[in-house]
């Protein structure tokens, strides 16, 4: 179809970021909101939007291109299934060096919707996240302007950096149209330990040897245990295992869990944040509160503190488990606990507090107001709801 003459649809698949940008800027003109797609893997996380004036699946533009003479760096379009750019990275025993979560990844999750959601796996505690390895990107604004700089987005944002702007903003901000993203070399080994306790679990943070990962999983009406992995070279891998088993009671090799790299998803999920030292607390009040409410509760993440909780309430009642979990959790105060939502059935997000206490809620409204002043981009998707 002609853009130009045509009417605009309610679901657009552009070719280019030059058939995006003009895509942008009728929409702008005609006041219509947009809510962009690839994989599809974080539809369900955040506030449902409500339903958009103009759809764009991006999985279109996916052109997947190493970016730099030594080969480190991989630039590919927002629509690039990061299955397709880890193949391309393997040929020459590369990977991408951000960890990110396998369960979005098998299916079929984009380049472009894991930078606008920040996503993050459990390999964080040796390997920078997402957003420190973005090394550029292209985006479109609410107007259809094509911008590489944050001045580009806006002449007022001429000294911030466009790409921490963009990254985590939920399509509420600008679209991801390409990226450039560093890579490392594959690991020789990969081995897993489990642990039956937690309480060591801060302790192997400021190790001699820090993990690749340290996961803390309490399955419904477990206890909690810990699983290390240990990556690098075989010779490495295999001492610094031995070392673990020796000094951990009960530990043992073990091979991948079949949930590592999986968001905790129950009827509800809930995102923790505490400090490394009040996760006996924090696993002490879930247990509690799975006896309190009588529904059943999975916690999984890092040591370093963050979390997913999910709530296994029934259809029936999903909003209220979730209130109360919610409502618990924040009783610890924002100076130890910080709670909000990240899934859940589309009624509970006006039935609870989802955010709670967000510090800069005000500069993140006044940044929104400022790149898309109409609020036509995915309008109530992102952070705090903004």
């Amino acid at each position: 179809m002609s853009l130009t003459t045509d009417e605009l649809p309610r679901l657009a698949s552009p070719g280019s970021i030059a058939e995006l940008s003009e895509l942008m800027a009728r929409a702008h003109a005609e006041n219509r909101t947009v809510a962009v797609f690839g994989g599809g893997t974080a539809f369900d996380d955040h506030p449902p939007a409500s339903t958009p004036g103009l759809l764009i699946d991006l999985t279109s533009i996916a052109e997947v291109a190493v970016s730099s003479g030594a080969g480190d760096t991989i630039r590919a379009g927002a629509g690039s299934r990061i299955t397709a750019l880890n193949r391309f990275a393997a040929q020459s025993g590369q990977e991408i060096l951000a960890d990110l979560p396998l369960d979005r990844i098998d299916a079929g999750a984009t380049l472009g919707g894991m930078i606008a959601t920040a996503a993050t796996g459990p390999r964080s505690l040796r390997r920078p996240r997402l957003a420190e390895t973005v090394l550029s990107m292209t985006t479109v604004a609410a107007d259809g302007t094509i911008a590489r700089t944050a001045h580009g987005l806006h002449p007022e944002l001429g000294g911030r950096d466009l790409r921490s702007l963009i990254t985590g903003s939920w399509g509420t901000r600008a679209i991801i149209a390409e990226a450039e993203i560093g890579l490392t070399r594959r690991p020789e080994a990969q081995r897993f330990v489990w642990i039956p306790v937690t309480e060591t679990a801060a302790d192997l943070l400021v190790a001699r040897r820090v993990p690749d990962a340290v996961v803390i999983e309490r399955p419904p009406g477990s206890p909690a245990t810990t699983v290390v992995l240990i990556e690098g070279e075989t010779g490495e891998v295999e001492a610094e295992v031995g070392h673990l088993v020796a000094w951990n009671p009960g530990a043992t090799p073990c091979g991948e869990p079949g949930w590592w790299g999986s968001r905790a998803r129950l009827a509800a999920t809930i995102g923790v944040s505490v400090a490394p030292s009040f996760i006996p607390t924090l696993i002490d009040a879930v247990d509690r509160l799975e006896t309190t409410i009588g529904y059943p509760l999975q916690l999984r993440g890092s040591a370093t503190g963050s979390f997913e909780l999910g709530i296994g309430a029934p259809e029936s009642e999903p909003g209220m488990a979730t209130r109360v979990v919610l409502e618990h959790l924040r009783s610890f105060g924002l100076h130890h606990v910080a709670a909000w939502l990240i899934h859940a059935p589309a009624p509970v997000w006006g039935e609870v507090d989802a955010w709670g206490p967000r510090p800069g809620r005000q500069g993140l409204q006044e940044l929104k107001a400022l790149v898309d002043p109409r609020g036509i981009l995915a309008p109530g998707r992102g952070t705090a709801g903004i």
